[in-house]
């Protein structure tokens, strides 16, 4: 090893998820598809060509281990395992050995409803939770808040 110190910093110390998004309720859980935690691609290209690349054969090999499946588990096999888990416990294995010390979450964009508020995610790390404002969607719901007063 060239530099322990290094090493020993950016492996033992608790690290800030400093721009997080929310995660899903339980009850929305499947309402994205999977497939979207590995690829950008939306539509048709997300669900029958994203498993095909180097990120899904990368996070199916993370995953299969992470739930404690066999080597050579498939896509459709992680899906299924993960489909058939309680969502707490699924939440929590995720982050059991992150060292996230704490998350900033950055909930300024989606769909209301679908995804958990950020002080939920307390229950994850051992610091609590902190948000991040988006200036422009605050100034955007005030401006329509305001244009609504003046008709």
């Amino acid at each position: 090893m060239s530099f322990p110190e290094l090493f020993n910093a950016a492996f033992t110390h608790p690290a800030i998820d400093n721009h997080a998004h929310p995660l899903l309720r339980a009850q929305s859980r499947n309402a994205l598809p999977f497939e979207g935690s590995i690829s950008e691609a939306e539509g048709e290209a997300l669900i029958k060509d994203a498993v095909h690349t180097l990120a899904c054969l990368r996070a199916t090999r993370q995953l299969a281990k992470l739930f404690g499946l066999a080597e050579h588990a498939s896509w459709e096999d992680i899906k299924a395992h993960r489909a058939s888990m309680d969502y707490m416990d699924l939440c929590k294995l995720c982050f059991k050995d992150t060292n996230i010390q704490c998350i900033l979450i950055d909930d300024g964009l989606g769909v209301p409803g679908l995804s958990e508020d950020y002080r939920w995610h307390n229950q994850l790390t051992p610091t609590a939770t902190r948000r991040i404002v988006r200036v422009e969607i605050v100034a955007e719901v005030t401006w329509f808040q305001w244009k609504k007063t003046m008709q």
